[in-house]
């Protein structure tokens, strides 16, 4: 088997199976990514949980409204900036300049 058999598993088992013992393996039937229960529940869990995401975002109490996390950020793109921008450079072997 090669690296791209790996993508389709089944089938390519099912053709082992069919050219080592000559006999038909059929149709390989998958289930769906979610089940009709699982998305229904996903579907409810949402409208009950839409007014309280609301409440918060009028209210200011998200993660985007928290100055922390705003001035975290800000330091790691300086720092990175700063290190893939002009700081570090190839062309001088690759050391602080």
């Amino acid at each position: 088997m090669d690296q791209g058999d790996f993508s389709r598993l089944a089938e390519s088992m099912a053709d082992f199976v069919q050219a080592k013992t000559k006999l038909n393996v059929g149709l390989i039937h998958r289930p769906p990514f979610l089940s009709s229960r699982q998305l229904g529940f996903n579907v409810v869990a949402t409208l009950v949980w839409i007014p309280f995401a609301i409440k918060k975002i009028v209210k200011g109490k998200t993660l985007l409204h928290d100055p922390k996390l705003w001035l975290t950020g800000l330091v790691f793109d300086y720092f990175f900036s700063f290190l893939f921008g002009f700081g570090f450079r190839e062309r001088d072997g690759g050391h602080w300049v």
